[in-house]
């Protein structure tokens, strides 16, 4: 009787012959036992397919051209991997040989007439070596072994898993040709996969799977039926030997940096995905509608690998052509990233594309971009400032506005403000909406924005995003490719920063010696500016500080083999200016070894009125950058205030002191500064100050499983109703506003200076309360923001616009600058007359999903599924766990669905006889897709409820309850 393990490698063998068309080798295939190819296919590939070349190498050896052939080729295979032979094809004495032809990308490609004459094979249970080992699969493309599996089935006789496949791999001999010729080694069982480019050590395999549990495609097959479908497929597997395979080239030892041998470059199944996909749509609407208007939403996590996606998207769009033509997809691709990713990771992954040398630009002033946009290169990468200029420029210039665009934008978030976010929006505008309003008298802006919907057809945009916000999803619609950060942390790409967080609560009584008990402030703006003076208090900083080093000398500086390094995040820049003095002086007293340093904006001190430097502070070289002065070993702390809590990567950070609020997504990109990978680093300490854990590891679940928010259209009318608002306020006019952007087109200040003074008196006088001049200049602003942001989408009437110049230019000079409040006067006395911190305790949220057995052999455990009702069920949680009304409907809302759904059905009834794996493997996928549907549901506090996520607790009790639902309708 056939094992589990061989019933999955013959389910695999029969697909790729039945679907993909692989030839099924036996015995009597003709495979070299040493250099492990079949000579004989090879040569017929090549006579078939270049006989002209062939007759070349026959005039200089007659019958020995095939035996030349050959020794070439095992010439350069001693310093080539076949791989780039494969792709670059193969030099025999002045004639060039192709191994294989790439799946054409134009009508003029010289693959185009033979890339059906590629020849797959696979040999199953491949024997070799004196001791008669095997490998299950080798996979052969024209005779040469291009890819091997290892493959395990968890319900097997020793119960075998992935890690066992990895682990076979490791043991191999290496030395063989078998382990050295194929690009592509994979170890895989029934549900998770790994893949590596190089088998000699385990932790050169990745995983290699579609998400945090793999489902199957199609009834009565294994979950990780993509594999076999899709990754194996004839196109696939030629793609990623033509496009994505990337070879990085040996480095010498050079300063720090330890010398590395050379090595290649798989793409992981998200990254490979999200190109494809792009790929696709893009063209599938060019061929369609005959222009490449779309744009894309990429929500990928931290430790996604997101530089090299953005590389291979930029070499696939630039090398798509429209089928059966010459046509490309897009005359140039821009990559616009921030100036570090510019001068660093950014340059130094493409510079292993080697093939984009001659055509990639890397343009760091205006002047270069402008040289690049003149000399037509084919992809320029610049910053992601000179967004709003590259739009105009492309506009103004006859030829590049005929030009198809693609912007490939790192990090969309922040490119939600300012010039970039209203830069970005104007070509996303309907071209086929009317006008609210038509005018004689339409300015220049209005001509633009109407010249650039005429056009958005000529422009793609693609924005990458760790943390969507709710308006970068409004503008982008859904996340069109999702990574998650959950699936980051499970396959082991960043640390978990949010699993466990220490808590002080800090407390602190206030007084004010001129305080008015009769008077009333608002209770936001108070709380906040009270919590800025006990928080910038001498003496409280001087507690922290203390606290902070001996948490960073007991529990931070040991990790990462002794060198982690540790981030404050002060309140304000003036409390991280004390935070420095206080430590940098703390340090020198204790002789403690590393430093300090502070991170900031330069700001004018209130007391001192001087400016206060960070180049100054930190005692800079001229040029020297403080994130450079940080990687060196002798500063191990980094005092940051609104500065660096997004997009700084520091592997070495393991120790983070939340000393200011943080919340929803500003919390996870904060916190999240910690999760870069690095050797030794296991785990990571946060230290929270300001009576926030719990919000912060509740922000952690809403974004776990991608971004929380759902597309919506943008409200039209928001702006229409704010100006009826302002106008019903009767304080100014639409009369008001035309004369005074007359006064703003003539450009005189001093008259324009002169009507602020006027409509700033008259607002006084109708106007009495502060409270309410406040509310009508927000109100104001409020109108304003709102009107650049949909304006980007809706065409308005030309008196909102006018109105708009009014108030931007009127509304902040309303209330004079300068004088000081009742509020900010009381504040301003108010001291701290007794403050202290305790500790609270740990708060943290579980990861949730897979489990991942880290070596060894691994068996699986587990139990049949029990079978219950869902009010059995509910009655058990009402007698274990305290839940509430509200709970228990949505545990069996959840539970309902789950009960219903097909593909679950499927896998309970294809392993009915295997309650081991329904018991165990099947549970913990289920419960995953349980806690994915409570995210989408918006319930973040049972993410994070031990009594929800533990072993045995409600979502495991869900699982097993959903399991024996199926189990029992299979049954009837």
């Amino acid at each position: 009787m056939s094992t589990p393990e061989l019933l999955f490698q013959q389910h695999i063998a029969d697909f790729l012959e039945r679907e993909h068309g692989y030839e099924r080798l036996g015995k009597g295939a003709a495979i070299d036992p040493t250099d492990v190819w079949m000579a004989d296919v090879l040569w017929a590939f090549v006579v078939d397919t270049q006989p002209q070349a062939v007759e070349t190498l026959r005039g200089q050896y007659g019958s020995a051209a095939r035996d030349e052939f050959f020794r070439a080729l095992r010439d350069e295979l001693r310093h080539t991997p076949l791989w780039m032979i494969l792709r670059h094809g193969l030099m025999v004495r002045g004639a060039s040989f192709r191994l294989y032809y790439p799946r054409p990308r134009s009508a003029e490609s010289a693959a185009a007439p033979h890339y059906a004459r590629n020849h797959l094979a696979f040999f199953r249970g491949f024997r070799f070596g004196p001791r008669n080992e095997e490998v299950d699969l080798v996979l052969f493309l024209n005779g040469l072994p291009v890819v091997l599996l290892e493959l395990k089935h968890e319900a097997g006789a020793q119960g075998w898993n992935v890690h066992d496949a990895v682990a076979q791999f490791a043991r191999r001999d290496h030395a063989r040709s078998l382990f050295r010729l194929p690009f592509l080694f994979i170890a895989a069982d029934t549900s998770e996969v790994k893949v590596a480019t190089d088998p000699r050590r385990e932790e050169h395999f990745r995983w290699f799977n579609t998400g945090l549990a793999n489902q199957p495609l199609h009834a009565g097959e294994y979950p990780v039926e993509f594999l076999y479908r899709e990754v194996l497929s004839k196109d696939s597997l030629l793609e990623a030997l033509a496009f994505f395979l990337v070879h990085v080239p040996a480095r010498e030892a050079e300063g720090d940096k330890p010398a590395r041998p050379a090595f290649s470059i798989f793409p992981r199944y998200h990254q490979a995905r999200m190109v494809r996909r792009v790929a696709e749509e893009a063209l599938a609407r060019f061929v369609e509608h005959g222009d490449i208007g779309c744009k894309f939403l990429i929500n990928h996590s931290a430790g996604s690998g997101k530089t090299l996606s953005i590389c291979w998207l930029a070499d696939r769009l630039h090398g798509l052509f429209k089928p059966g033509s010459n046509e490309k997809l897009v005359d140039r691709v821009i990559v616009l990233t921030d100036r570090k990713a510019l001068d660093k990771n950014i340059r130094d992954e493409l510079a292993n594309f080697a093939h984009l040398a001659d055509v990639v630009g890397f343009a760091r002033s205006a002047a270069e971009l402008e040289r690049f946009l003149t000399r037509q290169t084919s992809i320029i990468v610049s910053t992601q400032q000179k967004f709003a200029w590259l739009l105009e420029r492309i506009e103004n210039d006859p030829k590049l506005k005929q030009q198809r665009v693609a912007f490939l934008i790192d990090e969309a978030h922040r490119s939600q403000e300012g010039q970039m976010g209203a830069a970005i929006r104007l070509p996303f505008r309907d071209p086929l909406q009317p006008d609210a309003e038509d005018s004689a008298d339409e300015d220049e802006e209005d001509k633009l924005a109407r010249i650039i919907r005429a056009h958005d057809g000529n422009q793609l945009f693609v924005a990458f995003t760790a943390t969507p916000s709710a308006a970068t999803v409004q503008l982008f619609g859904a996340a069109f490719d999702t990574y998650s950060e959950a699936e980051a942390i499970d396959e082991g790409y960043i640390v978990d920063v949010a699993s466990s967080i220490i808590a002080y609560k800090t407390l602190f009584h206030l007084h004010c010696p001129i305080a008015r008990p009769e008077q009333a402030f608002p209770q936001g703006v108070l709380a906040k500016a009270l919590m800025n003076v006990a928080f910038q208090d001498e003496e409280l900083i001087q507690y922290k500080a203390e606290v902070m080093l001996r948490i960073f000398e007991e529990k931070v500086k040991p990790l990462v083999g002794g060198r982690a390094k540790a981030m404050i995040v002060a309140t304000s820049r003036l409390a991280g200016l004390r935070y420095f003095e206080i430590l940098r002086e703390k340090l020198k007293e204790r002789a403690a070894g590393y430093k300090v340093l502070y991170a900031f904006s330069d700001f004018v001190h209130p007391v001192s009125e001087k400016t206060v430097s960070e180049h100054e502070v930190n005692e800079l070289g001229a040029g020297e950058l403080i994130e450079d002065r940080f990687d060196g070993d002798d500063y191990r702390l980094l005092v940051v205030a609104n500065k660096f809590q997004t997009g700084f990567d520091q592997p070495l950070l393991a120790g983070m002191f939340l000393d200011k609020a943080v919340a929803d997504r500003n919390a996870v990109q904060t916190v999240s500064r910690l999760n870069r990978c690095h050797e030794g680093k296991g785990e990571v300490v946060v230290v929270d100050f300001t009576n926030n854990a719990a919000s912060i590891v509740k922000a952690f679940a809403k974004y776990r499983q991608g971004t929380p928010y759902a597309p919506s259209e943008p409200d039209q009318e928001q702006c229409v109703r704010l100006y009826q608002e302002i106008l019903d306020a009767k304080v100014f006019n639409q009369d008001d506003a035309k004369a005074f952007c007359l006064l703003l087109e003539g450009k005189d200040d001093a008259a324009i200076q002169a009507q602020v003074q006027q409509l700033r008196l008259r607002f006084q006088f109708a106007v009495a309360e502060p409270e309410q001049r406040r509310s009508y200049v927000h109100l104001l602003g409020k109108f304003v923001g709102s009107y650049r942001f949909l304006n980007c989408f809706f065409a308005y009437g030309y008196a909102l616009r006018e109105f708009v110049d009014f108030a931007e230019v009127v509304g902040p000079q309303l209330i004079k600058a300068g004088a000081v409040s009742e509020l900010m006067r009381q504040v301003r006395a108010t001291t701290v007359v007794r403050a202290s911190v305790q500790e609270a305790g740990v708060v943290g949220l579980q990861a949730g999903g897979r489990r991942k057995i880290t070596g060894g052999r691994g068996g699986v455990g587990g139990s049949p599924p029990a079978r219950m009702s869902i009010d059995e069920m509910l009655d058990k949680f009402r007698q274990q766990f305290p839940i509430s009304e509200e709970e228990a409907l949505f545990i069996r809302q959840v539970t309902e669905e789950k009960a219903r759904d097909p593909g679950i059905r499927t896998t309970v009834l294809g392993h009915q006889g295997d309650p081991i794996y329904l018991g165990d493997v099947f549970r913990r996928q289920v419960k995953v897709m349980i806690q994915t549907r409570y995210g989408e549901l918006g319930r973040y506090d049972e993410l994070a409820d031990e009594k929800y996520t533990d072993d045995g607790a409600i979502f495991d009790i869900m699982a097993v309850t959903v399991i024996g639902q199926h189990s029992a309708s299979g049954q009837l």
